[in-house]
């Protein structure tokens, strides 16, 4: 996730998507599941739930999946928590890498044929499919036995679209107290004469996991119509551009790009696309239109000339909260909370092309490699001088990537790259910071004008493994240069390298400090819990901004009440809502909070 540029946020948080697995306490005081357990994974964070999941490695994605049930999926792949490769990762062999694992769940419904679990899988993604002797293997843990059992393994192979499973869920062994169940990947690297291509691999996507009561081989059919990736909007092929080059210029017109699916078996009618665009305290709605869905298909909303300007209150900077909203013709019986999205959009210094994630990694490689180039194109909307470059540096397996390269920009004539016009040689490979983006400041800064070209040139036939962006659709940027000859790249995709204007010692956290990212969101403290009337809503750092507040039904996620721009700490009314189960949400911040309702 690039923290500079895009923080997503989720109109319910983590804990409200996945609240339909409402926590119980047992007579020992163990926390549990209650059915039906559910994650679509449409919340944003790096990690699953807290309150379903144990995880080990395992993290969530958004960009991955290619045509997701909806937004986000549960990743598995080659790397650990700290985004370094499993110690135990080999050539040619498969061994074990993320494990994740739900939190003990109430199954105790001995004899019951009634329960199913089922989940949705994809091999690869937009990423890199794991190979025929790698796999993905599910499996329950028996209470009476005390140990795992093996359920089912799903061979790799090539990338194919999400298929959905089926499992019945009958043996004694498993219906008890503390049922829980896991997925875990086995992955193999590539081959061992080439191990600085070996880049975060074996890639697995997981959604719409669902174990309930009542349901048969066929209970496949979802009432519920769901966006199926985070809104795109940008600046003619910029996802960002310095604020001072958008105001002072004559931009590129603004387009946006949204993907929905309807799950159902039937056709559904979309009574609305909603884009909501909030900056500076200003709330403004645009509606898209009404649309007819045939069952079972993905659609895409696209407007290549949004009527609209983007203004701000910082002279330096802007940033929008930009979500959309779907409102269907079965509000009743829709799964609310993956319905809709918000993208932070912050421009602040630099023009990106790329979305910000990287799902697979990109360089030259091999005997001839070493002095060949690496451009890609840009456009100044106004001229100034360029003080440094972001790169995106991927993992490499045992850190085999070259160990240095050159820094080039160069001028722009007939489409490609002409003269070079700086170099900053031996720029040292950040071996110990991949997985992000990293900052590296030019010697003098450079005035550039029009189009012009900012790349490297390797000193190794080792990689440079550089983030590349898979899933931004925009014309090709790039070119590569072995043995003379400029030629344009036609794989689909983005290479994450960002030119940057002005001085960057003002962070962007500086000018907007209320920013927040889901690993340092606030906590949310509600009380009296359970309520009757009313409630106390809290949290436990300063956030001072005005921001909505939903009130969700844990069973069902439909949104019960939204109450917008309210200061926290606040009291809230809750004595016209039933009895019940509930999320409270912030969705700003991304905290939420469990409640219980009694009359």
């Amino acid at each position: 996730m690039n923290r500079l540029t895009r923080i997503l946020t989720l109109a319910a948080s983590i804990t409200a998507l996945t609240a339909n697995s409402w926590a119980q306490t047992t007579d020992d005081g163990q926390g549990m599941l209650e059915l039906p357990f559910f994650d679509d994974f449409s919340y944003i964070a790096t990690t699953p739930a807290d309150s379903l999941w144990e995880r080990h490695g395992a993290t969530l994605s958004h960009d991955l999946p290619s045509s997701p049930p909806s937004t986000g999926a549960l990743l598995l792949d080659a790397l650990d928590s700290g985004l370094k490769f499993y110690p135990n990762a080999r050539y040619g062999s498969a061994t074990p890498a993320d494990t994740i694992e739900s939190l003990p769940i109430d199954l105790e419904y001995p004899g019951d044929k009634s329960i199913w679990m089922s989940f949705f899988y994809q091999r690869g993604g937009l990423g890199d499919s794991p190979e025929a002797g790698d796999s993905l293997v599910l499996e329950f843990y028996s209470v009476p036995e005390r140990k795992w059992q093996w359920i089912k393994s799903y061979k790799g192979g090539k990338t194919a679209p999400f298929e959905q499973e089926m499992i019945n869920i009958t043996e004694d062994r498993f219906l008890q107290k503390g049922f829980r169940f896991r997925f875990r990947n086995y992955i193999s690297l590539g081959s061992s004469l080439a191990p600085d291509l070996v880049s975060n691999c074996d890639h697995w996507l997981i959604d719409y996991i669902t174990i309930d009561k009542n349901r048969h081989q066929g209970d496949t059919v979802y009432n519920d119509v769901s966006l199926t990736n985070t809104p795109i909007i940008k600046v003619g092929d910029y996802q960002e551009v310095p604020w001072r080059h958008y105001v002072d210029s004559k931009h590129e017109d603004l387009n946006y790009i949204i993907h929905y699916r309807n799950n159902d078996n039937r056709a559904r009618l979309l009574d609305s696309i909603n884009l909501y665009l909030d900056h500076d305290g200003i709330h403004e709605k645009y509606a898209l239109g009404t649309f007819n869905m045939p069952s079972y298909m993905d659609f895409e909303n696209r407007n290549e000339k949004f009527m609209y300007e983007f203004t701000s209150a910082n002279d330096t900077a802007a940033q929008y909260d930009v979500t959309v909203k779907l409102v269907s013709d079965a509000a009743t019986s829709d799964f609310a909370a993956n319905n809709i999205v918000t993208v932070r959009k912050t421009f602040h210094n630099c023009y990106a092309l790329d979305d910000g994630t990287a799902e697979a990694a990109y360089g030259l490689h091999g005997e001839g490699s070493d002095g060949a180039m690496i451009a890609i194109k840009f456009h100044t909307y106004i001229p100034d001088k360029i003080h440094g470059v972001y790169m995106y540096f991927c993992p490499v397996y045992r850190n085999m990537q070259a160990d240095n390269f050159d820094l080039k920009v160069w001028s722009c004539q007939d489409g490609i790259p002409q003269s070079e016009i700086y170099t900053k040689p031996n720029v040292e490979v950040p071996k110990d910071s991949t997985g992000k983006f990293v900052y590296i400041p030019l010697d003098t800064p450079v005035e550039v004008r029009d189009t012009f070209f900012i790349g490297w040139q390797k000193n190794e036939t080792s990689i440079i493994a550089v983030g590349f962006d898979r899933n931004t659709t925009t014309p090709n940027h790039k070119y590569f240069n072995i043995g003379g000859d400029w030629r344009l790249s036609k794989e689909p995709g983005q290479i994450m390298i960002r030119p940057s204007f002005g001085d960057i010692k003002t962070a962007i956290s500086d000018i907007y400090p209320s920013t927040r990212t889901a690993s340092a969101k606030p906590r949310m403290k509600v009380y009296p819990n359970p309520a009757t009337t009313f409630i106390n809503v809290e949290y436990d750092t300063d956030f001072d901004k005005p921001s909505p507040i939903m009130i969700i039904n844990a069973r069902t996620g439909q949104i019960i009440r939204t109450i917008r721009d309210i200061e926290i700490p606040a009291i809230i009314d809750v004595g016209d809502i039933p009895a019940g189960a509930y999320i409270i949400s912030s969705p700003a911040t991304g905290a939420s909070a469990k409640l219980l309702i009694t009359k």
